[in-house]
């Protein structure tokens, strides 16, 4: 028996840093079962078999013969999870609808998103909102059949079709009523879902942090640990000087001190960065990769105060135009987001967590923008209070408090959207790959 535990089949299958190991070898005495199982095994232990990848992918047709366990499906599902393979998800689902009773709740949590990612071409143009509804319904239905006793789980997937119709308002009451279930990775976002975004009362620690500024007036504010900025953040700065030459970097550091590093670059970029010293100590491990996302946001009123305007990237892209020029583009907004949800004629959209990219972000230093600002930071701070205390998942915390604090905030924060792409990423989320491809677009853009 293997380790079927949602946090430990998240841990193997949503791994895209680079494996520590490649076995290329396939067994073909083994039977498909078996075959399934070793590679299970072998992605626990972080090993790249790539052989045995494309064999299970050519013959994923097998894992409906009606001859695999229940524990060898499971992983199954999970394995074409690792290859986001959508349509085969689906399909295996349907040839096996009499023993999806039997899998644990997690494979409907893998079914629905086969589903939703299934719908990419109408949610990236916001369209025939109908056909998705239809669509919709008849994917929870299915589930509903498979496991017709979990209907708090079944109630999240309805208002995430809710929301993507445009019901938004239903859809938040119906996320915060069931955000202390367990979800699959791409829908923990539901945990961050709370009834308000004012929590004006909750307090951002600043004695937790020491920051030291750029000089610069406009700058880019990039949040990591040590390992992040090991990999990625001389490639990043090495491309911000020719970029943006006349504009700062800053990097915010949870748990280390970048001094060191940044001086031997001997860079022509005004650097700033804080040394934040916040104990994650009661957090797992992705709560604190949420964390990590999260501070950017969390301080932002604090680098607000220090900037005259403040981009928000990731450590493992390049922004794309100088930051002064994209500000004085807008001199009449407040706060520019990369997104879909201010275009009005949308019929559907995409689920909250996913609406508002969080690493193309740009506030201004205007009233407006400091209200966004201290809205965000303290509803990330909601967020990671409920994680310390209630055990609570912190992914894509970020983006689900733009969306929300985007929704509570129209009427005082004057919004607006880029004139041109601002941030540049690379790089898969399947197994294995993620960081090399990353590396290999930093170093060559």
């Amino acid at each position: 028996m293997i380790n079927q535990e949602l946090g430990e089949l998240t841990r193997c299958y949503s791994n895209v840093d680079l494996p520590v190991e490649v076995d290329a070898t396939l067994d073909s005495a083994l039977s498909f079962e078996q075959q399934i199982l070793k590679f299970g095994a072998a992605a626990r232990r972080a090993v790249h078999m790539p052989a045995l990848q494309r064999y299970l992918s050519e013959n994923a047709a097998r894992a409906v013969s009606g001859d695999l366990s229940d524990e060898a499906l499971t992983e199954f599902f999970w394995f074409l999870f690792s290859q986001k393979d959508w349509p085969r998800i689906r399909s295996t689902a349907e040839g096996l609808r009499g023993r999806l009773r039997h899998l644990p709740l997690h494979v409907a949590d893998l079914i629905f998103l086969a589903f939703y990612r299934s719908q990419r071409d109408r949610l990236m143009a916001g369209k025939e909102r109908d056909g998705f509804a239809i669509d919709a319904n008849e994917t929870t239905a299915f589930l509903r059949a498979g496991w017709p006793s979990a209907e708090r789980h079944l109630a999240a997937f309805e208002a995430m079709s809710a929301h993507a119709t445009g019901n938004a308002v239903h859809a938040r009451s119906s996320f915060v009523s069931v955000g202390d279930l367990k979800f699959i990775e791409p829908f923990a976002g539901i945990s961050s879902v709370l009834v308000e975004t004012n929590y004006a009362g909750t307090i951002v620690p600043g004695h937790d942090i020491e920051v030291s500024p750029s000089a610069a007036e406009h700058v880019t504010l990039l949040s990591l640990d040590r390992t992040y900025f090991e990999k990625y953040a001389l490639l990043v700065a090495r491309r911000y000087a020719e970029t943006n030459p006349a504009n700062g970097l800053h990097f915010h550091c949870v748990g280390f001190d970048p001094r060191e590093a940044i001086n031997s670059w001997g860079l022509p970029v005004s650097f700033g960065f804080t040394i934040d010293h916040t104990d994650l100590s009661g957090l797992e491990v992705r709560q604190k990769r949420g964390y990590y996302a999260s501070a950017r946001y969390i301080h932002l009123a604090r680098y607000l105060q220090l900037y005259r305007s403040v981009f928000v990237g990731d450590v493992d892209g390049h922004v794309a135009r100088d930051l002064r020029h994209m500000e004085s583009e807008h001199t009449d907004l407040d706060v520019l987001l990369s997104t879909k949800v201010l275009d009005k004629a949308r019929t559907l959209n995409r689920l909250p967590w996913e609406s508002v990219t969080a690493c193309s972000f740009m506030a201004r230093q205007t009233p407006g923008a400091l209200r966004f600002a201290n809205r965000i930071g303290a509803y990330l701070q909601r967020i990671v209070e409920n994680a310390r205390s209630t055990g609570r998942p912190i992914w894509y915390a970020d983006q689900t408090a733009l969306f929300y604090c985007w929704l509570d905030s129209e009427h005082d924060v004057a919004f607006g959207t880029f004139a041109k792409p601002a941030f540049v990423q690379r790089g898969s989320w399947q197994l294995f790959q993620g960081e090399k491809e990353r590396l290999d677009f930093l170093a060559n853009p």
